[in-house]
């Protein structure tokens, strides 16, 4: 069963992350499934809306259920070198990407967002780089695209508090363009796709090349030292513990008839 959707709609296409047993959770097939859909909407479209299924999750980060095989340094860093790649493919694609968060975005759902051109975000969405609650860090690029996007200083405070920003705070920290109300926001999502679409391609390319030059948002000399920081974190037993008491928390939630998470 495809869990990573796209959807043509004239020049603008939508890939859809749509697991809504896993809160939209990035496991392993979907990390594949995600690159052929990039790879097929950026061959036919002129933007590119990412988003999730349903409207309580944008992406909840890495599937713990599915990851827990990853019991190697080198699988857990195989992995996040993977999706790495595919989100520095997103960073650097010749078409607009804009992550439409209609739903929250924790930990690798956070980083997936900032790897996008451009974030328009419902005005009840929360977003946190909450890895370390999981004894891990962002090895996606997320680091480095946070830094850029809020500053050294802000960066630090949300990946070392794990803090949550909802609302217009995420704006005025930088890590939204735009946040909209919940009733606008499909309507507010499809007029700036459009709006990104109806660029002329050559202007379109020019301007991402430029841009990616002027502010670099892959950068792949840090991939190594990330990818090897998070395997290190990943095999420790703070993060087992950790995931072990997530998944318990999950499970629990199911059983009472909550919804599930990553």
């Amino acid at each position: 069963m495809e869990e990573v959707r796209l959807d043509l709609d004239g020049p603008v296409a939508t890939i859809t992350v749509d697991r809504p047993e896993r809160r939209n959770a990035v496991s392993l097939e979907v990390i594949e499934q995600l690159d052929a859909a990039l790879g097929r909407a950026a061959a036919e479209a002129g933007a590119i809306v990412l988003r999730g299924g349903g409207e309580r999750v944008f992406l909840s980060g890495g599937d713990l259920k599915d990851f827990a095989a990853l019991r190697t340094q080198a699988a857990a860093a195989a992995m996040a070198r993977r999706m790495r790649r595919v989100l520095d493919r997103i960073a650097t694609l010749e078409v607009p990407v804009l992550a439409a968060l209609n739903g929250d975005a924790y930990g690798g759902g956070a980083e997936v967002a900032v790897a996008c051109d451009l974030r328009i975000a419902a005005d009840d969405v929360r977003v946190g780089f909450v890895h370390g609650d999981l004894g891990i860090l962002p090895a996606w690029g997320g680091v480095e695209r946070l830094c850029a996007l809020v500053g050294r200083g802000r960066a630090l405070e949300l990946l070392l508090t794990r803090r949550v920003l909802a609302g217009e705070e995420l704006a005025s920290f930088g890590l939204v363009e735009r946040v909209v109300p919940r009733a606008a926001f499909e309507d507010a999502v499809t007029a700036l796709a459009a709006s990104l679409a109806a660029l002329a391609p050559a202007a379109r390319r020019g301007i991402k090349r430029l841009v990616e030059a002027a502010a670099p948002a892959a950068r792949p000399l840090l991939e190594e030292r990330a990818v090897d920081a998070f395997a290190a974190a990943w095999v420790a037993d703070d993060h087992w513990r950790a995931a072990e008491a997530a998944e318990r928390r999950r499970r629990a939630r199911h059983a009472t008839g909550g919804a599930a998470s990553a």
